[in-house]
């Protein structure tokens, strides 16, 4: 099993470089390989080219939601790769818009091939242990981001409520691994859902908790209610914040990493 971050807004890396986006590639047990996001450019590819990352051989595209930082590298992955299938929810090509109205949706030039495109309504295993799932329930509605962010509903603009947000949940030794993209409906809404799903220990949490604009407090109650479920590694990255990552980082020494571009875990 190996997770490794292509795309991500902070890079140490030598030749890497970096984006406000995220990329992650992901090796199964079997050898299925599987791209989670794409980030907000074609950097990905380059970065991946770097870590001898063969994008063209990928088994799967998943795309966590329709935010630009996660499909602006669609159409690059398309050029690159030629079979894999590609995995999302309905609502993922939404009209979607900031606070000051910019379009911050899904690439308007790039057309997916019908061919490919697999609509994810239910729990869905990719390949033995590797399951996208399309339902997160809303458990505790402060634990969601939606303020300042819209989308065009029947010709009106309404809060983005994000149900085209998806997660992936990676099975290893008997343990659960969960990544995520933006955990626009929330980070703990997000474990929850997958605990609800999988009654197996959480080895790691990995990817964005949309947390950079949140306060100490915030931080302080995301802490406690994380801990609930004895999760052995977190791994924030992008739009988690760097101030937030230190004051999570204050609650679990030891079990945080930092997951700029290049961070791999690999495990037999």
């Amino acid at each position: 099993m190996k997770f490794q971050i292509l795309t991500e807004n902070t890079v140490y890396m030598p030749g890497a470089k970096a984006e406000h986006g995220f990329s992650l590639y992901v090796q199964a047990d079997d050898g299925f390989k599987v791209l989670f996001d794409t980030g907000q450019t074609g950097l990905f590819a380059d970065n991946a080219a770097l870590m001898g990352v063969d994008i063209s051989a990928v088994d799967a595209l998943v795309l966590s939601h329709g935010h630009y930082d996660h499909t602006g590298g669609v159409g690059r992955f398309l050029e690159l790769n030629r079979k894999a299938k590609i995995y999302l929810k309905r609502g993922y090509d939404e009209d979607k818009r900031n606070r000051a109205g910019r379009y911050i949706g899904f690439p308007s030039d790039v057309a997916l091939p019908h061919e490919r495109v697999c609509v994810v309504d239910e729990v869905t295993e990719l390949t033995k242990g590797v399951f996208v799932v399309p339902d997160i329930e809303i458990y505790d509605e402060n634990d969601a981001h939606f303020r300042n962010l819209y989308v065009r509903r029947s010709g009106e603009l309404c809060e983005d409520d994000f149900v085209d947000e998806l997660f992936l949940a990676v099975m290893h030794a008997g343990k659960m691994n969960i990544v995520s993209g933006c955990a626009h409906r929330g980070i703990v809404n997000i474990v929850k859902s997958a605990v609800r799903l999988f009654d197996v220990p959480i080895s790691m949490v990995l990817g964005g908790f949309h947390t950079s604009h949140e306060d100490e407090d915030a931080i302080k109650r995301l802490s406690a209610a994380l801990s609930a479920f004895h999760i052995e590694n977190l791994v924030p990255c992008h739009c988690t914040g760097v101030e937030q990552y230190a004051q999570l980082n204050s609650h679990y020494a030891g079990k945080m990493k930092f997951g700029s571009v290049g961070f791999v875990i690999a495990e037999e």
